[in-house]
Formats: C-alpha cells, structure tokens, sequence
C-alpha cells in the first residue's frame, strides 16, 4: 500500500480562523492588528491491491476570478493562491492516473477545499457523513451563496448521477479497505467530520484530521478554531483523535499546518508505504 500527499494550492485567511482568539487588543497592545496566514490545500491517494482511494479533492480549478465558483466577497475573505499544476487532475495526471480510475472518494467534509472537484469522479464512490452531505445540500436549495458548501460546485456534481455512500451518525468507524479506516468524527469543525487512519508497512500508522484539526496550536494548546460548527463536538473529536494516536502510535497530519506539511514528501517526488 503506498500514501501519496498531494498539495493543491494554499489559501489565505485570518488568524482568528485558524486559531480563536489568537488575535485579540489588550490593555498593553490595544491596536493588535489581525494577520492574514497562509496554508496548504492537500489531498492525499491511497494505493490498493483493490484500487485507488482518494481522501479529498481540493478546490475547483475555476473557483476564482469576476466568473469564479466562489462569491467575489468569499474570494476576498478566502482567497485561493495556484496555478494549472495545483488541481487534483493534474496531479494524478502526474502519476499515470485518470480520475475514472478511482474508485472511492472520501470527503472529510464537503466545504470549498475538500469537495471542489466532486464532479470529474464519475465512477467512484462517494463516501461522506450523512449530516454534512444534508447540510451542503441544504445550503444549495436554499441559493446560500456565501457559504463554504459552494453553490456552483454543488450545481455541477448534482446534475450527475453520483455514487454516494452516507455515514450515520453514532456508527462508529468504518474499515473502507484493511489497513483504511475511516474515523467517524461527527459534527465539530464541520456538520460532519470524518477522519482517516492508515496503516503503512515501513511508515507505521497515519492519522489525517483533515479539519477536526487544522494545526499544531488546536492540537497540543487544545485552541479551538475560529471556523467551528460544534464547540463540544470538535472537544469529542480532538480527544478521540488524540486516544487513537496513543493506543496506535500514530503519526497525526493536520489539515491545513503549513509548517507541518512541509516537512511530509509529496507527490510525485515520492511517497509513504
């Protein structure tokens, strides 16, 4: 089994988001200003003696710009920073791979970053949590445009017949492939969060968080982010992510730390096995 990580860009946001708080006037900093930071958009491939396993799909290609899938007020908040290289199709490309030739798509959760490029798998299926697919498909009847679940990649991947498979809530974690698991996070950053565990021959064991944790400071200092859905669940899910990593001795990849990211090889320069 071989884990691929692929970086699809980056995007810029206040800090505030990342990490609540972090950017907060004092008596002695009374004018504290707020920082825009930047992070990694990533995706990662797993590949199987059955087949290959995508964890996310990144933005879409067309998400900025006056004719861009995101609102112009979304893009100002959230920009998006990459080129023609910085797309998942490009990236499998890279390695010999059509999109056709993948057969599940995880959606940790369905917002910009995670299921911009929904539509060009059509013959995979689709795994995500059943309160997050209802909440972005909430959000597309009623035209919410500034919105993370966007409207535009919505409209496209809706109009085709899509395979999908919906998690429930409270049915713990699910075993996609031996030594793929998916954990069952449920709401915290998001309606629906789910998490992936994989274990590698000569790697050992890698939890990817995805969004139940964004980086280093909501893991070790347990600062929540500022995009949060579910206080206490996003608390249920640092501390069950937390309890697998010892009882696996995992290795736990953030969603979007950029420090942490540059540190992991990526596709197609190598990969994990």
């Amino acid at each position: 089994m071989k884990l691929h990580v692929f970086e699809l860009g980056s995007l810029k946001l206040d800090k505030n988001l990342v990490v609540s708080m972090s950017h907060v006037a004092r008596v002695k900093n009374p004018h504290c200003e707020n920082e825009m930071v930047e992070f990694p958009v990533p995706a990662f491939l797993i590949e199987t003696e059955k087949g290959y396993i995508l964890y996310d799909t990144g933005c879409h290609p067309d998400c900025m710009g006056e004719q861009g899938r995101w609102p112009v007020e979304f893009q100002n908040q959230v920009p998006f920073e990459g080129d023609e290289t910085s797309n998942i199709l490009y990236k499998l490309k890279e390695l010999g791979i059509s999109p056709d030739d993948i057969g599940t798509v995880i959606l940790s959760h369905m917002h910009n970053d995670h299921a911009g490029c929904v539509e060009y798998f059509h013959n995979a299926e689709f795994i995500v949590h059943r309160d997050e697919f209802n909440a972005c498909i909430q959000a597309y009847a009623l035209h919410r445009y500034m919105d993370s679940y966007i409207w535009k990649d919505t409209d496209h991947w809706i109009k085709n017949k899509m395979n999908w498979r919906l998690l429930e809530p409270g049915d713990g974690d699910y075993e996609v492939q031996p030594g793929v698991t998916i954990l069952n996070l449920g709401p915290g950053h998001a309606r629906g969060v789910l998490a992936l565990k994989v274990d590698l021959e000569n790697t050992g064991t890698v939890i990817i968080t995805s969004d139940a944790v964004y980086c280093t400071e909501n893991y070790e200092n347990e600062q929540e982010p500022g995009v949060i859905y579910d206080t206490v669940g996003w608390r249920r899910s640092l501390k069950y992510i937390k309890n697998t990593a010892r009882t696996a001795h995992a290795k736990v990849w953030f969603g979007h730390d950029r420090k942490q990211f540059d540190t992991l090889v990526k596709s197609p320069e190598g990969y994990y096995d």
